[in-house]
């Protein structure tokens, strides 16, 4: 891996996430486009994926791509913490150190995060993950991060590919319905192929309608973004929960976090002060089974008067 200035180091590697999607018959690309896009909250991104059949996971790391403007070829040596990497160490933390930065990946069993923060404060994160192995991969090999600033238009152009595919055979049989049938019904087979062009477009919407709201690639992206902002805050989640369409949780954050990182989860959320007043408990929705009492409302503290005086 060639040498990163401190700048760029901190310019790749701050907005850069990592995650993982059970593997299935899909387009597992696409999948990860989307769900990378909206946590990112742009189309224009570098990816790298990794496939392990052993636990029929997809792993991935992303970033926007304009955290790579002033480098040409961006590669990374975390790749190893993705199962896939010939120098790939099963679970535990994978720790690249720079000079202002510092990143990390978490890799549990079929789960991975990754983490980034000042030198500091990673030290006092690495020293609470002590059941888990920690692996420098400084000098591991690297993987390049692949750009993909066109992916919705590839996507579009795919479906149009096959909308094209379907028109030719519908043209071909046209022209064997004609050279079979006399000229008296012309006017009958225009009026056909209206209705098949109309009936093509109407499956076509319906498709690209299904492609691209699924429920349940809404739900996982929903429950990434919400991960990875409760990550960048230095917290965790506590409960989680979707049923019937109804979004449920309680995070733990730190005190310090400002008010943009509860706007950004949404209307109807609500903050109060846990039993450590180090941690602020956020929660949406009722309370869920299994959580700890409701925490303290954040108040003023009462204003005194010295005795007898008014």
């Amino acid at each position: 891996m060639s040498m990163l200035s401190a700048a760029s180091f901190d310019s790749a590697y701050s907005s850069m996430i990592a995650g993982a999607i059970p593997l299935h018959d899909g387009d597992i690309d696409k999948t990860i486009f989307m769900m990378a896009a909206d946590v990112l909250a742009t189309a224009k991104m570098h990816l790298m994926v990794a496939v392990d059949q052993a636990s029929t996971t997809v792993y991935y790391l992303a970033a926007p791509s304009a955290a790579f403007a002033s480098i040409p070829a961006f590669s990374t040596p975390l790749a190893a913490a993705l199962p896939g990497h010939p120098q790939h160490r099963g679970d535990g933390v994978y720790f690249l150190q720079g000079a202002n930065l510092s990143v990390a990946v978490e890799k549990t069993h079929d789960q991975i995060r990754l983490v980034a923060n000042s030198t500091e404060a990673m030290a006092d994160w690495l020293a609470e993950r002590t059941d888990l192995p920690l692996h420098h991969v400084d000098d591991l090999d690297a993987w390049p991060m692949a750009s993909v600033p066109g992916a919705y238009r590839r996507i579009a152009d795919g479906i149009s590919l096959r909308t094209a595919k379907y028109s030719a055979v519908l043209a071909m049989l046209a022209l064997l319905v004609y050279v079979a049938a006399s000229i008296g019904v012309s006017v009958q087979s225009a009026v056909a192929d209206d209705s098949s062009r109309a009936h093509m477009r109407a499956i076509n919407e319906a498709v690209t309608k299904i492609d691209f709201t699924s429920p349940l690639s809404q739900q996982i992206a929903r429950m990434q973004r919400v991960s990875a902002l409760v990550v960048r805050g230095g917290g965790w989640i506590e409960e989680y929960e979707v049923r019937k369409g109804t979004e449920k949780f309680i995070l733990m954050m730190p005190a310090w976090i400002t008010r943009d990182y509860i706007d950004a989860l949404g209307p109807k959320i609500e903050a109060d002060q846990s039993p450590d007043e180090n941690l602020i408990r956020i929660s949406l929705g009722a309370p869920l089974p299994g959580t700890t009492p409701v925490a303290r409302p954040l108040v003023a503290a009462p204003v005194t008067t010295p005795q007898g005086k008014k």
